[in-house]
């Protein structure tokens, strides 16, 4: 009897030191959810971070694919200080090995930026930016060293120009694009594929959790939304494809395209305009 539990902790610890993992953030629900479930059918283990555990352990009980019975839930607030090692600590003590990274986890601050609560945006940036960043790092160098690895963040289309209301999630999520281009081109040649993705509006619980209070607002973000399933596509896509970086939806980039033509300072004031009349 001990001899056959030992002989399966054996086998459990060279199962996990051999399989492949790919590591989501925000896993419990919208974009990450999707992310994970596409990623367990294409036959990843999946690592499921998140704050909330009931709700990752319903979406790992979800998950199908060749290797999903050996995905495991990490709980972990990436918007406290050091989480971002300690999460990476929780995964070495597993024995896990992390070759793809979806840093999907973000959230944002709503209204006039001299009035927003100091505690939630810096809980914002500690989430969009600091942990973001150290998980690429730590894990990224993981990668490297073995030769092969991928790491898509997620940014956003706000994160094109600033957006007034939205100053502080615009100017992170700007970050997180120049990022990961920077990190892209440091890790050229070393066979680590790093790709962003920006999706526009998408329906999930990002207003509220944004704390916006419009209904004209929420009216028009739900009309212009895409689906988060078709985000997590659009995603992944671009990193098997190895792009650098890729805009989700043709609005949205007809956008990006006609605010790139205009002087630096035009975006942020016709957004304010239109802003002006949703809130």
């Amino acid at each position: 009897m001990i001899l056959s539990l030992l002989a399966y902790l054996v086998y459990k610890g060279a199962m996990q030191t051999i399989m492949k993992y790919a590591l989501v953030t925000g896993a419990s629900g919208g974009i990450g959810k999707e992310f994970a479930g596409k990623l367990a059918a294409e036959g990843w283990a999946i690592v499921l971070v998140g704050r909330n555990e009931g709700r990752l352990e319903a979406v790992r009980a979800g998950l199908s694919g060749a290797n999903a019975s050996a995905s495991v839930v990490v709980p972990c607030d990436l918007s406290q200080p050091g989480a971002a090692g300690r999460l990476y600590r929780a995964c070495a003590e597993r024995g896990l090995s992390v070759d793809l990274l979806v840093n999907n986890a973000g959230s944002g601050v709503f209204g006039d930026s001299l009035s927003q609560s100091p505690e939630a945006v810096e809980a914002m940036i500690n989430l969009n930016v600091s942990s973001l960043t150290n998980l690429c790092a730590l894990f990224g160098r993981d990668m490297k060293a073995r030769g092969s690895g991928r790491i898509l963040n997620v940014g956003s289309f706000a994160g094109l120009n600033a957006t007034p209301y939205f100053a502080s999630y615009a100017a992170s999520k700007s970050y997180v694009l120049d990022y990961t281009l920077a990190l892209r081109a440091e890790l050229s040649g070393s066979g680590v594929v790093v790709t962003c993705l920006l999706p526009g509006y998408v329906r999930t619980d990002f207003d509220d959790n944004a704390g916006i209070e419009s209904e004209a607002y929420r009216k028009f973000s739900r009309s212009n939304s895409l689906g988060a399933e078709e985000v997590a596509d659009i995603g992944l896509a671009a990193l098997e494809r190895g792009k650098a970086w890729t805009i989700a939806g043709a609005r949205n980039r007809l956008a990006a395209f006609f605010f790139g033509l205009l002087p630096r300072t035009a975006p942020p004031a016709i957004m304010k305009l239109f802003l002006d009349r949703l809130v």
